[in-house]
């Protein structure tokens, strides 16, 4: 077996703990991924605003997939200079996915005509998202800093989230539901942002690929990954993984512990 790896780990409910944010039960995992100079890479629904902070508490230097797989990210000093790229927010960026304006633009236009009920991080100040998630007011912030996707709270019947979807579906978008709310985004996934991110990483393919996440929005990038990691939430079952590519591995512990659990066992000799 290859001693080569790539991780790619969702962030919410599997790095962080779902209800404190704390990766301190991960710290092991982590300086071993350090030790080995494994890249890893944080595939998560999380903002580039949001990640500009965390990859600094975290220590972690290389690109990232934000907004669910909408885009990649390239830190200064990181990517090939051969790869076609566009700049986002002062960084250079490959996009899977249609603008967010776009998208805010035809729920608006869909909730004047047809009546929907939702609540979209659009209608929330920072306060209230902080409220909703239990973030402190300044990384609601940064969460409400979006490019790609629209997270919303569908408050309406399960019949006009039908017609919702049907239109969604219809307009080349689709509802991806995460660990709290339900993202509005263009037909990209985690599965296929890391698979794109991986080949520019490892072009001869030598490496493994290791998936770590928790929820349905994972299942993606879990299907498509060499070895996946389903880490235990206690907020609800582990996703299913109908269809995967190579090892599935469902963790004793839950979250971060759960996370570091699984990752020492793969990577120790």
């Amino acid at each position: 077996m290859s001693d080569s790896y790539l991780v790619f780990t969702d962030l919410d409910g599997t790095l962080l703990d779902h209800d404190t944010y704390s990766f301190a039960p991960a710290a092991e995992a982590m300086r071993l991924l350090a030790a080995r100079e494994i890249p890893w890479v944080f595939n998560t629904s999380k903002t580039r605003a949001e990640l500009a902070v965390l990859r600094e508490q975290l220590g972690n230097p290389h690109p990232f997939i934000v907004e669910n797989g909408a885009a990649v990210f390239f830190p200064e000093g990181c990517g090939r200079n051969d790869i076609a790229l566009e700049w986002v927010d002062g960084m250079r960026c490959k996009r899977f996915a249609p603008e967010r304006g776009d998208i805010l633009a035809l729920l608006a236009r869909w909730r004047e005509v047809y009546g929907f009920r939702f609540r979209g991080f659009a209608d929330m100040t920072a306060q209230e998202l902080s409220e909703v998630c239990g973030l402190h007011q300044n990384e609601a912030s940064l969460a409400l800093d979006r490019h790609f996707s629209e997270p919303i709270l569908w408050q309406d019947s399960d019949d006009n989230w039908q017609r919702f979807a049907e239109g969604l579906a219809n307009s080349g978008l689709q509802a991806l539901k995460g660990g709290r709310f339900i993202h509005i985004m263009g037909a990209a996934d985690k599965g296929a942002a890391m698979q794109w991110l991986a080949a520019v990483l490892d072009p001869e393919g030598e490496a493994l690929t290791v998936a770590l996440g928790d929820s349905h929005n994972d299942v993606a990038m879990l299907q498509a990954a060499d070895i996946a990691v389903v880490v235990r939430s206690p907020h609800h079952v582990p996703p299913v993984i109908k269809s995967p590519s190579g090892e599935v591995i469902i963790t004793e512990g839950y979250g971060p512990s759960g996370w570091n659990e699984a990752l020492r066992a793969i990577l120790s000799p």
